[in-house]
């Protein structure tokens, strides 16, 4: 797929000399009388600004012909035009794809509906607001001061768009960081987002990048949200259930997102394994009251700390097997901290308040919500405090920083290397090999010399292994190394096992090699840095 447009190419950007400011990537579907008003409203407000525009087209009508000619008349106007399965996904994969391509073409990025609702002259004041304030996202908010969402057709539309707004920031703690995660409207900084793969289902494409990214910086400007300038708006109940979609894809395969409720879901499933466990003691084994309680609570414990592990925390890495009994067993003091939370709040309640029915539920309610909050903090901060990796900067020699690698990747291979010589590090033992790179680690460390970023790569057989082959993978690791903003060496490792390195694996490897800057400012030698 590429981009129509003189000064677009392949898409790359490789034909233009300077790289642009921003580009403007705008979703297109049967839009051909707002697009000519749409260029010349844009190119009146960014004047003075280096920009280029792309429309990602599903035009079923004369758009893709309309937008063609624009190109001819302004060579910053480029086009995709998808067709048949391209189109899958609508305006979710129309936006990831302008996203994808542009990532390389210019600094920012802003998306932006072509129906005129949002208006072409607040993308200057985005942009400034972004430059000024060194924000990552710069978002174009109906609901800060100043902003509104009058342009929305009807009573309806306006609920649904305040509660899929509420829900979204009820659920994930990284929608909080806007008043509108919800808006179509916003500006980027491609460098922030760079190497994360958007999967997003519907179109709310913002809350995907706060999510899945949710170190971002996010500034707002306020968005009076106007009225079609002309067409038919693409609102749909089939919208609206992927909307949904999109919520439930977020919480399920997004470690960080919706922890919280993540944790609660498993305190539930704890409640269950309890009751289960008490009236398994009590009416079949016919086990004394007390014992049979404590047995239950151990349990559910238990297998609330296996579920967190797995499913809420389960981007947390274990330092070894030893670490995880340790955070096991920390889960249980934790948990008879949440119980006497619990007990803080019911019993004075109950003591102090009155002892009428229902009260006392509605109090044991409240004891257990703040046992379930103390409990969440307490195993947050303890029990699966994510294991930092010892800085390599502090390891005293390449040759420690290798070895300690190795030993914690179980990695059969470990390797640094400068950049932009593709010089290996001096070796701290006497008998280090003057041979030059294998293929296999000369691939991963040029891919990363020359993306800048982060890779795991797994190759093995065409097929799955049946049960039992052990078929074993050549799996790769590779990091970046930075000073400042500049590449300056890169920190691989290189095994071949029946287990694949995992992403965990790759999160580690680069928190640890986020301070071996110093290893790279002697001057390299011409012997490798290899175990």
């Amino acid at each position: 797929m590429r981009v129509e447009g003189r000064k677009f190419g392949d898409g790359t950007g490789g034909s233009v000399l300077d790289r642009p400011l921003l580009t403007l990537v705008i979703p297109t579907r049967n839009e051909s009388e707002n697009v000519p008003l749409l260029v010349r409203e844009l190119r009146r407000g960014l004047a003075d600004v280096d920009y280029r525009v792309i429309f990602v087209d599903d035009s079923t009508d004369d758009t893709p012909e309309v937008i063609r000619a624009l190109s001819r008349e302004d060579e910053r106007v480029g086009i995709i035009h998808r067709e048949g399965e391209e189109r899958k996904g609508g305006l979710a994969t129309a936006v990831t794809t302008g996203l994808d391509t542009v990532s390389e073409i210019s600094v920012y990025t802003c998306v932006m509906d072509a129906d005129l609702q949002h208006p072409p002259e607040k993308v200057r004041e985005m942009l400034e607001r972004a430059i000024s304030s060194e924000a990552d996202v710069v978002v174009a908010s109906r609901y800060v001061k100043g902003g509104d969402y009058e342009g929305l057709s009807g009573p309806v539309r306006k609920a649904v768009s305040s509660g899929s707004k509420s829900l979204a920031q009820i659920v994930f703690r990284e929608a909080r960081k806007t008043s509108d995660p919800m808006s179509g409207f916003f500006l980027v900084k491609n460098s922030a987002i760079s190497g994360i793969q958007f999967r997003p289902t519907g179109f709310k494409i913002l809350l995907e990048v706060l999510v899945c990214a949710p170190e971002l910086k996010v500034v707002e400007v306020p968005l009076r949200f106007q009225s079609r300038n002309a067409g038919v708006s693409k609102a749909t109940l089939r919208q609206g259930l992927d909307y949904l979609s999109h919520i439930a894809s977020l919480f399920w395969f997004v470690p960080s997102a919706g922890r919280f409720w993540k944790f609660a879901l498993v305190g539930a499933s704890g409640v269950l394994v309890n009751m289960a466990t008490l009236f398994v003691l009590a009416e079949y084994v016919n086990a004394d009251l007390i014992i049979a309680w404590m047995f239950a609570v151990g349990i559910s414990i238990l297998t609330n700390f296996l579920l967190n592990s797995a499913f809420t925390w389960r981007d947390v890495r274990h330092a070894g097997p030893i670490h995880f009994l340790l955070r096991g067993a920390l889960a249980y003091p934790v948990a008879i901290l949440g119980i006497g939370a619990n007990f803080a709040v019911y019993y004075p309640l109950l003591r102090f308040v009155t002892e009428a029915f229902p009260y006392y539920l509605l109090f044991n309610f409240l004891g257990i919500l703040a046992a379930t909050s103390v409990n969440f903090i307490l195993s947050s901060k303890l029990v699966f405090r994510p294991s930092r990796p010892r800085n390599a900067a502090t390891a005293g020699s390449p040759g420690a920083v290798v070895e300690e690698v190795r030993r914690e990747l179980k990695a059969d291979t470990v390797g640094l290397v400068t950049v932009p010589e593709m010089i290996p590090l001096p070796e701290a033992t006497e008998d280090a090999s003057s041979s030059p790179l294998p293929a296999e680690e000369s691939a991963i460390v040029n891919l990363v010399a020359s993306t800048e970023q982060p890779t795991l790569t797994v190759t093995g057989p065409r097929r799955l292994p049946q049960a039992r082959t052990n078929t074993r993978w050549v799996n790769s690791l590779a990091v970046p190394v930075f000073e400042e903003r500049n590449v300056v060496g890169i920190l691989y490792a290189v095994r071949t096992s029946a287990v694949p390195f995992t992403e965990e694996d790759l999160h580690w490897l680069t928190a640890y090699a986020s301070t071996a800057s110093d290893l790279f400012t002697e001057k390299p030698h011409n012997n490798p840095t290899r175990r």
